[in-house]
């Protein structure tokens, strides 16, 4: 969610611009009344505004934050939260899914260092469902892609959720501090291509080549 700045209302309004928390549509948070507080102490101004969703016409508030008044704020919430979307293919098996989901949940509070760790147990929860051999992840995925179970391009993209998920499960040197935002949308990709290549798209094609039960 991005933060809508009103110079033509002197800054006086915010609004936001992303999934509505309501109807997850992008959409345009449209501030329809607003409420301005400083704090003496730092001289910072909270901007609250009841905002519309253009979308469903529903209501948030979204907060915004400046040092000095009449200049663009910055995003501190919008509420209510929603609700993340961690719904999963239902062809995946439900172990594997439920370590996706959770890493789905994970990106959408901003846990990315613990999104990218569930991505890398989803991958070697499915390296243990296909039968790979090998005692670590990195064999695992070698040998589903020697064995031919997987192409070599969703081997690179196992490789790439592996070591990702192995800096944020390891403080070695800096790597907690860094993963970011970016990381987790593109190992959450990745780990989704990796699950439709593997088990949405062969089922799918077993379904169509299945013939129609026999009708009376």
């Amino acid at each position: 969610m991005n933060i809508v700045n009103f110079p033509e209302n002197g800054y006086n309004q915010v609004g936001a611009n992303g999934p509505c928390p309501h109807c997850g549509v992008t959409s345009l948070l449209k501030p329809v009344a607003n409420y301005i507080e400083r704090n003496p102490q730092t001289g910072k101004h909270t901007i609250v505004c009841v905002t519309q969703c253009e979308s469903c016409k529903r209501y948030a508030m979204v907060i915004g934050q400046t040092d000095r008044p009449n200049y663009p704020c910055s995003l501190i919430a919008v509420y209510p939260l929603g609700k993340p979307r961690d719904a999963v293919d239902p062809n995946v098996p439900k172990p594997i899914a439920d370590d996706f989901a959770e890493a789905l949940r994970c990106q959408w509070i901003q846990a990315y260092r613990a999104c990218v760790v569930m991505c890398r147990r989803a991958v070697q929860s499915s390296a243990f469902q296909l039968g790979a051999k090998g005692g670590k992840l990195i064999d695992q995925i070698d040998d589903l892609s020697k064995t031919g179970i997987i192409t070599s391009p969703l081997k690179e993209f196992a490789h790439e959720i592996r070591l990702t998920g192995n800096d944020g499960a390891h403080p070695d040197k800096d790597s907690l501090e860094n993963i970011t935002e970016k990381d987790g949308e593109a190992i959450i990709e990745f780990t989704r291509e990796y699950l439709h290549h593997v088990y949405v798209m062969p089922a799918k094609l077993a379904a169509r080549r299945t013939p129609p039960a026999a009708t009376s």
